[in-house]
């Protein structure tokens, strides 16, 4: 699978949130807006190398962390 388009839209989409002076992105905010599915989206963020946005500190699904600025959960 080319997983290569699909981290380009999460980052547009992650630069869209940040677009709108949000410091946290929900993994459901990403879906929404390129239907990528979750458990997708989730593995390309933990495992692909992803330009996120400096004003966004962490990705987050529903309670559970899946990236913080500095670190990876």
């Amino acid at each position: 699978m080319d997983l290569e388009k699909y981290a380009r839209a999460i980052e547009k989409s992650l630069t869209q949130i940040a677009l709108r002076e949000k410091d946290r992105a929900d993994v459901s905010e990403i879906w929404i807006d390129t239907s990528i599915p979750v458990d997708l989206i989730i593995e390309i963020i933990k495992s692909c190398d992803i330009s996120i946005p400096q004003e966004i500190k962490a990705i987050i699904d529903g309670n559970k962390t899946i990236w913080v600025r500095g670190t990876q959960s």
